[in-house]
């Protein structure tokens, strides 16, 4: 049998969950039964860097965001003519609003969306209509949801078919998230004491992350344990403007911006509760590898969130944008390092039963296997 023609179409040029989630899967798939392809802007494809070294996939430098970018969208067609793809898979709505039509316009046989959760983006009457996405529906074979939460959105409020609709819970690499092993060379490397009470929020940059808020709610944590430090772990296009705010506050002094790491798991170890103050989420990686390595999570209950952190078991569910529940929230678990111990263990024994890396590649193989004998 020949091996299935598929291909990855992203679009932003950042390196954040959803471009991981698309790294392991082009990693993990097996070769004998797939054929892959990526198309990606250049930014993205360099931030992945060595990531990639050894991926056997046709890689193609394009971002077709928009319809009005004809030299792009002419980019993509050119690739899908070269490629001649069986499935084609976009990430996030603006790949979709090309890729999906352009895709069957060639005459791809299935089209797969992976539908990541809400576009927090898109409000106003304009941007909050979604006539567009049952329009683009009809072109998809089948919709891969990476939460229940997802799914219902999905379902509910965009009025996607249900039956087109499937729920792949996202998941990680967790042999290589071993609590303990890094800690004190982490902790050295900051600059911290082993004993420093160390916060840490781990993202993008970016509004949709909810970073001022837990700017904002720092003050009172450092009122009660005037030694700790938040890790701000990550860039983007809002670190200006959250280096100001952390200068308005005065808290500067107790504020560590590490930038961009690939070595996420060795910040985690180093930090004692993660969190994860987000306006909207699919389902979080990072709350999934905090877990893995043993560490409470203070989350803000959105979308998939509440299917990641079991509220007081594996830490704690607060409201977003509310900056006085989080700071609570927070001085609870540094207070009390037994509890938070308890709730960390509990989020690695749930994070092993349920978000392993291989269930994950295992269900999107068998969606791309269904919709390939659907064709």
């Amino acid at each position: 049998m020949n091996p299935i023609r598929l291909m990855f179409v992203l679009t932003s040029p950042s390196r954040g969950g959803v471009e991981e989630v698309v790294l392991a899967l082009l990693k993990r798939l097996p070769p004998a039964e797939f054929q892959l392809a990526l198309a990606a802007p250049r930014a993205l494809l360099d931030a992945f860097g060595r990531d990639l070294d050894g991926v056997p996939a046709d890689i193609e430098a394009v971002a077709a965001e928009s319809w009005r970018h004809r030299g792009d969208v002419g980019h993509l067609a050119r690739f899908i003519d070269r490629v001649r793809p069986d499935i084609v898979n976009p990430h996030l709505f603006r790949s979709v609003v090309v890729a999906a039509p352009l895709a069957r316009w060639h005459r791809v046989p299935a089209v797969v969306e992976t539908y990541h959760g809400r576009e927090g983006w898109r409000r106003g009457p304009i941007r909050g209509s979604f006539l567009p996405d049952r329009l683009l529906a009809r072109f998809l074979t089948r919709v891969i949801a990476v939460s229940e939460a997802a799914r219902d959105f999905l379902v509910r409020v965009k009025r996607y078919p249900a039956d087109k609709v499937v729920v792949v819970p996202n998941g990680r690499d967790l042999s290589a998230l071993v609590p303990g092993r890094e800690r004190e060379s982490a902790r050295k490397e900051l600059g911290l004491d082993y004993h420093t009470p160390i916060v840490g929020v781990v993202g993008r940059l970016e509004d949709q992350k909810g970073h001022r808020y837990l700017l904002d709610a720092w003050p009172a944590v450092t009122r009660d344990f005037p030694d700790a430090r938040l890790l701000v772990v990550g860039d983007g296009s809002r670190r200006a403007t959250l280096e100001a705010q952390v200068g308005a506050l005065a808290i500067a002094p107790s504020v560590i911006f590490t930038g961009f790491r690939a070595d996420v798991a060795r910040m985690l170890d180093a930090i004692d509760v993660l969190a994860l103050p987000s306006l909207y989420e699919g389902m979080p990686l990072t709350a999934i590898e905090a877990a893995a390595m043993a560490r409470p999570v203070v989350a803000t209950a959105v979308d998939g969130t509440p299917e990641v952190v079991e509220h007081g078991v594996t830490g704690f569910l607060v409201p977003p944008a509310n900056p006085p529940a989080l700071g609570g929230a927070l001085v609870t678990l540094l207070a009390d390092g037994e509890r938070a111990r308890q709730m960390g263990a509990a989020g690695r024994r749930r994070t092993l039963e349920r978000f392993d890396l291989g269930r994950q590649v295992e269900a999107t193989a068998a969606v791309y296997r269904s919709v390939m004998t659907r064709s």
